[in-house]
């Protein structure tokens, strides 16, 4: 299947997702490809907002697209490199049995699936302020749910 099928399956199924994922072999290419979608397909996101702050603020929009891209794109991947491995050391103390690249997965495709949820909240935060922090709670229960959902597939999937 496509990524984008993937990602519109795994927000109903996310195990079933992950685990025709394991069944076809996890590669790192293919993980650090996702975590570099995420970061590029957020930073796209996060545009209407930026635009929004740059017109308030009478800040440069190119500066701060410029540092936004920077920080995700090649930051916010180093980041989630680092609260993979945690996260399966964590898991593997309480008996997890994955390994990193796995973990990695987990969280990689988890913050990929949330990336329309991303996009909605940027533009409700640029054009309705009011409703941003709702979304923002719901995004993040969004990412939260998968990458459970994900990490229990992987660590855990005679459960």
């Amino acid at each position: 299947m496509s990524v984008l099928s993937d990602i519109k399956l795994a927000h109903y199924k996310p195990r079933q997702v992950m685990k025709r994922y394991l069944e076809d072999g996890i590669r790192e290419e293919q993980t650090l490809f996702f975590a570099i979608l995420f970061g590029l397909l957020s930073f796209l996101s996060l545009l209407p907002a930026l635009a929004k702050h740059a017109f308030l603020t009478n800040e440069s929009l190119s500066a701060l697209a410029a540092a936004q891209f920077i920080s995700s794109v090649f930051m916010m991947p180093l980041l989630m490199y680092g609260i993979a491995a945690v996260s399966h050391l964590i898991l593997k103390y309480f008996g997890g049995q994955g390994d990193y690249i796995g973990a990695r997965r987990a969280l990689f495709w988890a913050a990929l699936v949330t990336t329309p949820a991303i996009l909605l909240t940027s533009i409700a935060e640029a054009y309705f302020s009011e409703i941003s922090t709702i979304l923002s709670v719901i995004t993040t229960m969004i990412f939260v749910w998968q990458w459970v959902s994900n990490l229990k597939e992987l660590e855990f999937n005679n459960v």
